[in-house]
């Protein structure tokens, strides 16, 4: 028996209301964390399996997810990024998910944002164009030095596992990425804060795979509500977010509802 039957299953009366509000809307803004690359083959951070779960998971967390084991030991640091991290979201393809956003995207020229989470990349991937996604835990995609923070451009997405120096410094690099202890690169929070604050009634936000956890970045699907939005979720289970006003939870696999949501937006549309 298939695992994933119940989890592909998805209340069609419940798609068609949605898609009917998404097609009405003058602006759309998506809010994707984790859960939306999982499809991908990308480890979620929290949950009962997430990467920073259990004993083992806070150490990790502790010395590679804070600037404390770049600092101390740059060059296992870097080794560890590389094989356990980068490499893993370099290999890893949009899902379903992602093209059917990008399929959106085209639905709503100058009126659609990408907020993501998300640090791999596979929105631009997918066929969205990067100007409207705000990756708001930057990106390893690109790389800068640990000690003054000059980008590092690498001619290839293989990179070493030993660090190369900076060109100006001779600093190890790290990914230019937010750690935990971290502030929000101020360009793309700022774009998000702004992608939000155009929303108004009868405009939509959706909501993929976020543990509702992480702040400030959480806080953003609680000012699109608040300024009328309907906020729509896809994730395994409803988060803080159902408490929103005009909330609706659609399902749990993103790569199984936002293909079906959005065949009927283009329908509409």
């Amino acid at each position: 028996m298939n695992s994933n039957t119940n989890e592909d299953e998805v209340d069609e009366a419940l798609i068609e209301q949605c898609a009917q509000q998404v097609a009405n809307a003058k602006r759309v803004v998506i809010f994707t964390g984790a859960g939306m690359s999982a499809e991908s083959g990308i480890g979620t951070f929290r949950g009962g399996s997430g990467l920073w779960s259990g004993v083992l998971g806070k150490l990790v967390l502790g010395w590679f997810g804070t600037p404390i084991g770049w600092n101390w030991t740059p060059g296992f640091a870097w080794s560890q990024y590389v094989d356990k991290f980068y490499n893993p979201m370099r290999d890893a393809q949009p899902n379903p998910g992602h093209y059917a956003l990008a399929q959106l995207e085209s639905k709503f020229p100058n009126s659609f944002d990408i907020i993501t989470q998300n640090v791999d990349g596979l929105h631009q991937r997918a066929g969205s164009d990067p100007s409207i996604v705000y990756e708001v835990h930057g990106t390893v995609r690109r790389h800068r030095c640990i000690k003054n923070g000059h980008i590092y451009p690498f001619d290839s997405d293989v990179i070493p596992t030993t660090s190369p120096r900076c060109l100006e410094c001779d600093s190890g690099l790290r990914p230019d990425c937010v750690l935990f202890t971290e502030s929000l690169p101020h360009e793309p929070f700022s774009r998000s804060d702004m992608a939000v604050s155009r929303l108004a009634r009868g405009d939509v936000m959706i909501v993929v795979g976020t543990s509702a956890a992480v702040y400030p970045a959480a806080g953003l699907p609680v000012e699109a509500a608040r300024r009328g939005a309907t906020v729509m979720e896809v994730n395994l289970q409803p988060t803080e977010f159902s408490s929103l006003d005009n909330y609706k939870w659609m399902g749990k696999r993103a790569g199984v509802v936002l293909p079906n949501l959005v065949e009927r937006v283009v329908k509409l549309r």
